[in-house]
């Protein structure tokens, strides 16, 4: 077995990401399904891309949801812009960035197509995450990895176990929809199973993602966006994520104080927060 050097740092979540909820995942729309064609990469064939997982990650979950495939060039081009973002040469990088280095190249260079905007799911959440997957969204996240979880997949191509030893690397994959099934699609196109008879680059999930101890529980996914409503979809996601922060801090203050006439300000300003969320939604949802 090859020995893997794809470390990933983590997801490295802001909290200004823009978070996808339960109430707003009804806006998501069902994608197409455009064919049976399921875009794989191999980041270790090539030297510069060995320790790229989080890029690949992201170009995967852009050719899903654009049924488009990056040619090699393209790929190299934005592993090397990643080291203009801030990371280090010849190192690993955060789930995080890659989401959105590769997110701002595509509404940069394909004015052709729709833009993107990415968004940050709870994977502690089994109902919302199913609804993602079961409308061909593609989770992109970092797992704790290890050889007694790489040895369950490749016995044949299920990862059947949900507790595995300690951490020796991370690395960056996607999740969505195989043959009806929870899968994980990997960045080693062509790997085989120890048998050789099956391709192990895709495999299923025996498991919920949260019963899974090395998954990570903050994942993200790409939407498309309509090219002339990407800045006013950027200005509703801004607002609606400042909207959620302060109705958390507003209810962690109401608990904190002892003042009645203050505990209700704090309501009844929360109250109005909630509905401009719930307006929010409803102008997000005619660009989604």
């Amino acid at each position: 077995m090859e020995e893997l050097e794809n470390w990933c740092l983590g997801i490295w979540e802001q909290n200004t990401d823009y978070m996808l909820c339960d109430w707003f995942e009804d806006n998501l729309p069902t994608l197409y399904q455009q064919d049976d064609i399921i875009f794989e990469y191999n980041q270790s064939k090539q030297e510069w891309s060995k320790k790229s997982c989080t890029i690949f990650s992201a170009i995967g979950a852009i050719s899903d949801l654009f049924n488009y495939e990056f040619t090699l060039a393209e790929i190299k081009e934005i592993d090397e812009l990643s080291y203009t973002w801030g990371r280090i040469k010849n190192s690993w990088w955060w789930v995080q960035s890659a989401v959105k280095l590769v997110a701002d190249r595509w509404n940069e260079h394909k004015a052709n197509l729709w833009k993107v905007a990415y968004y940050i799911v709870d994977d502690t959440n089994d109902e919302l995450v199913k609804k993602v997957i079961d409308k061909w969204y593609t989770i992109m996240t970092n797992i704790y990895w290890n050889w007694k979880y790489q040895m369950d997949y490749l016995r044949d191509a299920v990862l059947n176990g949900t507790e595995f030893w300690a951490s020796t690397y991370w690395h960056a994959l996607n999740v969505r929809k195989v043959n009806d099934k929870r899968s994980v699609k990997d960045s080693y196109k062509g790997r085989k199973c120890n048998d050789w008879k099956k391709d192990c680059n895709i495999y299923e999930l025996e498991h919920q993602l949260r019963e899974i101890s090395v998954f990570w529980t903050r994942w993200y996914i790409y939407t498309k966006v309509a090219e002339d409503a990407l800045e006013e979809v950027k200005r509703l996601n801004e607002f609606r994520t400042n909207l959620l922060k302060t109705i958390e801090l507003n209810s962690e203050m109401r608990h904190q104080t002892n003042d009645t006439n203050y505990k209700s300000i704090l309501h009844y300003v929360n109250e109005k927060n909630r509905q401009k969320v719930k307006d929010c939604d409803a102008q997000l949802k005619k660009y989604m």
